[in-house]
């Protein structure tokens, strides 16, 4: 496979996981997934355009069309079973990505979404518009301050990329009332500042198959602390010998 879309985190030959990062984040962040997921399942993550390695791309600022082109590369994916997993904007990347793929009658296996409000749910906010400081201490009060974001040149690289994908995520409509036909399980931090838990249940309405709400100790970033949590959980669904089997 040789499409940039797509990073290749590991190797697996049974089923293959699709993963999504979050708004300002990059296909790298999901790097220590490598010696997490089961070895027979194979971990791709979405590169988008100005993120990582597709620093010199242009960026893009409307989620359908992101959705669009990463639909379109889906066809360079082995076939085989394909879950998708989706964190923050990820999460409603990740939707919207599936419901083209099954409208192509290329339905994947499982949608896992994470840290995100229903597609049918509006943020109200509008920090892509914002000065430059309020959009830094949104980023700051989501992820933390390991990372000097105020640092002149990482603040130059980085604060157009997240301007981008908050505009991308923020002005983000759900265009019709289609419905996936897989399992969908959500992931969430118990303290996560972004969702409530009872908005998140209406996850469930995105589709005809099973629901599951599974709940992690932590914030918005849950998945960086209880990273060893939800690699056990991850686990055990995949191994699930009960879950459809589709192929991209």
């Amino acid at each position: 496979m040789n499409d940039r879309t797509f990073r290749l985190i590991k190797s697996g030959t049974h089923q293959q996981m699709v993963c999504f990062h979050h708004a300002g984040g990059t296909a790298e962040y999901f790097m220590p997934w490598k010696n997490g997921i089961a070895d027979d399942t194979a971990v791709y993550a979405v590169q988008l355009p100005g993120h990582g390695s597709r620093i010199q791309e242009p960026l893009l600022h409307d989620l359908h069309q992101m959705a669009d082109q990463i639909a379109a590369a889906c066809s360079f994916l082995p076939a085989r079973p394909t879950v998708f997993f989706g964190h923050s904007m990820g999460a409603a990347l990740a939707f919207e990505v599936a419901l083209r793929m099954q409208r192509q009658g290329k339905s994947i296996a499982a949608l896992y979404v994470s840290g995100r409000l229903p597609p049918h749910k509006n943020t109200g906010t509008d920090f892509y518009r914002q000065s430059e400081e309020t959009l830094l201490n949104k980023i700051i009060s989501l992820q933390g301050a390991d990372m000097d974001y105020r640092q002149p040149e990482l603040k130059s690289l980085l604060v157009p990329i997240f301007r981008a994908d908050f505009a991308a995520i923020e002005t983000y409509q759900r265009r019709c009332e289609q419905r996936l036909n897989c399992p969908v399980i959500a992931c969430i931090g118990e303290t996560d500042s972004e969702v409530s838990v009872s908005d998140f249940r209406q996850w469930c309405q995105i589709s005809n198959g099973t629901f599951e709400l599974k709940m992690f100790s932590g914030g918005h970033f849950y998945l960086n602390d209880q990273r060893e949590s939800l690699f056990d959980f991850l686990n055990q669904c995949l191994a699930n010998k009960n879950q459809p089997v589709m192929n991209v």
